[in-house]
């Protein structure tokens, strides 16, 4: 997997397909407001059961963005790595104030109750009116949204999420 086989990876988004024939691409990103991706970061792409990384060496567009990377010089490397998804270490993430998070952060947070243990996070969805969190409690899929009316508090140094008012959204 390379050197840094123990770096967090997080999914960024999806190489789309090809765009011309010097070796651009078209991505889709899964957050578009992200202002992560820079030139010069490293980009990780699964190829053969293996993390590559590639050097982002331009990027431009708003929707879909279009991107060079070194050592996709043509079409036919461009093809190579379409319809893949990419990843970004988290180690290159720019470092926010202590009181934000990164909401891939709380993934796999255990989720409580007051007392119970209800499950754990499994994903965060941006939604057009917030964040909800995707949450498994005992293989049944919940879904809360971030608001304070449902959040206690966060624990990160025990990687737990203590929720309030939530017995309408466990009892459906």
């Amino acid at each position: 997997m390379s050197s840094k086989k123990k770096t967090k990876f997080i999914s960024f988004g999806k190489i789309v397909k090809p765009h011309g024939i010097k070796g651009e691409l078209k991505l889709f990103l899964y957050n578009k407001d992200s202002k992560i991706l820079k030139q010069k970061i490293n980009i990780w792409i699964d190829k053969e059961d293996c993390l590559t990384s590639f050097k982002l060496l331009s990027i431009r567009g708003d929707e879909f963005k279009i991107i060079k990377l070194d050592k996709i010089n043509s079409r036919d490397d461009a093809t190579s790595i379409s319809n893949k998804e990419f990843f970004i270490s988290r180690e290159d993430f720019p470092d926010i104030e202590s009181d934000n998070f990164y909401i891939n952060d709380i993934i796999n947070f255990k989720v409580l109750d007051d007392d119970n243990e209800l499950g754990f996070i499994y994903d965060v969805f941006s939604l057009p009116g917030g964040n909800v969190m995707g949450i498994n409690c005992d293989g049944k899929e919940v879904l809360v949204p971030m608001i304070e009316k449902y959040i206690k508090f966060f624990d990160f140094e025990n990687r737990i999420v203590i929720l309030k008012n939530i017995k309408e959204f466990i009892e459906l």
